[in-house]
């Protein structure tokens, strides 16, 4: 049996993860090895660590940047399910 997942709520997850994965990533200047996301505690140990070494203007187009991906991956999961759905019915 297969379970039903509601579209925007795993859309808004995938943005979430991106959005996270992003900002540690620029915090950071790495990413986390082999992890399809990021834990609160390292986000929030990336994000503590940045303030001592990261101007606000900095931080704020970090942030920018960080929403524009995760909107992005929004856009793209929300396009490749709905044209996946699309082409399964039929004519």
């Amino acid at each position: 049996m297969r379970k039903a997942v509601d579209l925007k709520d795993w859309a808004w997850q995938v943005a979430a993860d991106a959005y996270r994965l992003n900002l540690f990533s620029q915090l950071t200047g790495r990413t986390p090895p082999k992890k399809p996301s990021v834990s609160d505690d390292e986000l929030t140990e990336a994000i503590s660590q940045s303030f001592t070494q990261v101007s606000n203007a900095r931080f704020r187009e970090m942030i920018e940047l960080s929403t524009d991906a995760a909107l992005e991956a929004y856009d793209r999961a929300v396009s490749a399910t709905i044209r996946l759905s699309r082409n399964r019915r039929p004519n």
